[in-house]
């Protein structure tokens, strides 16, 4: 087991700082005190990321994803400095589907994939179904070719500016269907929510009322029929075998698979945040004098740095080591991904804390961005199952599914 980047991970890792630092860092403050980004905001945020390899095309997405480690510094990183683009742009992932769709589909939407252009949301949160999502009332009725859909989904990232959205619902049967829903043939209607962090990412509730879906537009059958075909297989990723797509399923739910990854890169945005915060505690205790001399020779400071590093450290580890075996189809993936975000985002909030308090009345200020890392650590403890679910899962997953805390 190597703790440490090898030679490209670490080119990697510099290259995508350099960028962050030059391209991105100088628009945070403003974007963020502004509020919700446009479209063409997100956008255009999103096309400065092609730059360093960071885009839903399918192309991208190979190499990106031949390395775990990859992906997981390309979270941490773009989190330490802006987790609102971070969550743009992450959970922009169905537009990366619209390369198992269609012929139409991908004619219509594929050139705006590849120039960075679509932006996708993933709908599954109701007002009546948070943490309780078996209880999502929003059904998918087959009618001919098409799905009538009828329902509302709340505190989506991304939907007042989606073009794409994965649409998790039931079916007549009562049974869980996904869907892609393309706005611009399957209009539905959104209203823009404000939260305490993430504040340009805009987030919101989507409204679906009689909202008709191509048939084909299932996302199961669409990746099903994609890893069926070895010619296309072929075509799009140079691979016949499906053995290797079906690995990652290995046996997961659909649900169970994107929450897996979902987790483990929220574990590392969480990471990111830690780092950031630790960084400039770092600098300020060395410059911040106090009773005559620098503050970070006062011993309870010392020992805050201490348990700010250790949770930062852990944090990573557990990321990392989710995301790895959730790319690798692990039955493990579920467990690894709950920890890692259950621990990692508690522990986000509890470094960015003891981080204002280090900088003491400065911490305060929204001219230092530590108000920030704290009210962004605060937002990831609730979406995709908050801390509390996060900790039930563990313990179903350790005990058996005769002992889960719920039904």
């Amino acid at each position: 087991m190597d703790f440490e980047f090898d030679e490209d991970q670490n080119m990697f890792r510099e290259s995508i700082r350099e960028f962050l630092e030059k391209e991105i860092s100088p628009l945070v403050d403003e974007q963020e005190k502004k509020g919700p980004m446009t479209k063409e905001e997100a956008i255009a945020v999103f096309k400065k990321f092609k730059k360093v390899g960071i885009a839903l095309d399918l192309e991208s997405i190979k190499e990106l994803a031949a390395d775990p480690v990859t992906i997981g510094i390309m979270a941490e990183e773009m989190s330490r400095v802006w987790p609102s683009a971070t969550a743009i742009i992450g959970l922009s992932f169905p537009a990366a589907l619209i390369s198992f769709a269609s012929e139409e589909m991908m004619r219509r939407l594929l050139p705006k994939v590849k120039r960075n252009e679509l932006i996708g949301c993933y709908a599954i949160t109701e007002p009546e179904a948070g943490s309780d999502n078996r209880a999502m009332q929003t059904t998918a009725v087959l009618d001919g070719d098409e799905y009538v859909v009828n329902g509302s989904k709340t505190w989506i990232s991304n939907g007042p500016i989606a073009d794409l959205c994965m649409l998790v619902c039931n079916d007549e049967n009562k049974e869980r269907i996904f869907l892609l829903v393309d706005k611009e043939v399957s209009p539905f209607d959104t209203g823009e929510l404000h939260k305490l962090g993430w504040r340009a990412d805009p987030t919101g509730e989507l409204f679906f009322d009689d909202c008709r879906v191509p048939k084909e537009n299932n996302v199961m059958e669409m990746v099903g029929n994609f890893i069926a075909d070895p010619d296309r297989l072929a075509e799009l990723t140079g691979e016949s075998d499906a053995s290797k797509y079906m690995g990652i399923i290995g046996g997961m739910s659909p649900e169970n698979i994107i929450f897996a990854f979902l987790r483990s890169g929220m574990a590392l945005m969480s990471a990111g945040i830690s780092q950031a915060a630790l960084d400039d505690s770092i600098k300020y205790v060395k410059e911040r004098a106090q009773f005559g001399r620098p503050i970070g020779k006062f011993q309870l400071i010392q020992e805050m740095l201490y348990n700010m590093t250790v949770l930062t450290e852990s944090s990573r580890l557990l990321g990392y080591r989710a995301l790895t075996l959730a790319l690798s189809g692990s039955p493990k993936s579920r467990l690894a991904s709950s920890l890692a975000k259950g621990h990692a985002c508690d522990a986000a909030v509890k470094v960015t804390y003891d981080a204002i308090q280090i900088h003491g009345g400065n911490g305060l200020s929204d001219e230092y961005p530590l108000e920030r890392y704290f009210r962004d650590a605060r937002m990831l403890t609730i979406p995709d199952g908050t801390s509390e679910i996060q900790k039930l899962i563990v313990g179903r997953e350790l005990l058996g599914k005769g002992f889960s805390a719920y039904v």
